[in-house]
């Protein structure tokens, strides 16, 4: 509790102050004046108390608000979508402004097409030749699988000697898949028909071989990070390799001239 003690002259008629300065005026009498006592009631400062920070607290949050509304006004946007066929603005870093003819959004989810996808650019890094690109081929090829599976993969490259005698012979491929398809009742199982175009040199002879091949490649959900399955080891994908089994159905073996070869170079 808080008390104030305030002392106070205390009022006096004129017939009394004339009394009183004849008695000061006699040095051997004096008239003491009682002090005047002023008491604070403790609940009303508690309430100026109350109110003042109150005060503070609504001028911090105003300012803040403020600032906040002044940065979001200046700031560039981190993300706008535009659909360019029709050049309106689909959404503003994460606020959707509405679909239009050509785009449509919703929450992101892994599909089939996804899983193609993924699957054609691991056999492209595969059964697409070029020896300028080829270790870095194989080195994508290998991030795109299972990790266990993966190192499997890549010992069975080492002791069957394949890349090696791909240098060896010099080999430039083309591959085009034909036809890709999921087996029933396993959407995470893809089957890919396709050609590769082969040309080598063997025994200073140089040919070219056409192979017409069946590919089953298996596949797993990637992972999630950071609560996406999109992540630049599976391509944005969401899924990774897991096995993949090769099927040689036909392979035809031409002679190419070397003068050929040559007038190509």
């Amino acid at each position: 509790m808080s008390t104030e003690a305030i002392e106070l002259p205390l009022s006096m008629s004129p017939t009394e102050r004339d009394a009183s300065d004849n008695f000061t005026d006699t040095p051997d009498q004096s008239v003491p004046l009682p002090p005047v006592i002023c008491y604070r009631d403790p609940a009303d400062v508690r309430t100026i108390r109350r109110q003042s920070l109150l005060i503070i607290l609504a001028f911090v949050i105003a300012t803040i608000a403020v600032i906040g509304v002044v940065y979001k006004s200046i700031q560039r946007p981190d993300r706008i979508v535009v659909d360019m066929s029709s050049g309106r603005t689909v959404m503003i870093n994460d606020k959707e402004l509405g679909a239009t003819e050509a785009v449509k959004l919703e929450k992101d989810k892994l599909q089939i097409a996804d899983m193609d996808y993924v699957v054609k650019a691991y056999l492209e890094y595969l059964y697409r030749v070029d020896q300028r690109s080829r270790s870095k081929d194989i080195e994508a090829a290998l991030r795109l699988m299972v990790p266990g599976q993966a190192k499997k993969f890549a010992q069975y490259l080492t002791d069957q000697k394949i890349l090696q005698t791909q240098r060896e012979q010099q080999w430039n491929a083309l591959w085009k898949p034909e036809y890709l398809e999921h087996a029933p009742g396993k959407p995470l199982t893809v089957k890919v028909y396709g050609t590769q175009e082969i040309d080598m040199v063997v025994k200073n002879e140089s040919k070219h071989v056409t192979k017409h091949i069946l590919l089953t490649v298996d596949l797993l959900p990637d992972a999630p990070e950071d609560g996406t399955f999109r992540l630049d080891r599976n391509l944005r994908s969401g899924f990774r390799i897991n096995a993949i089994d090769y099927k040689e159905l036909s392979s035809n073996e031409a002679e190419t001239p070397a003068t050929s070869m040559q007038g190509q170079g």
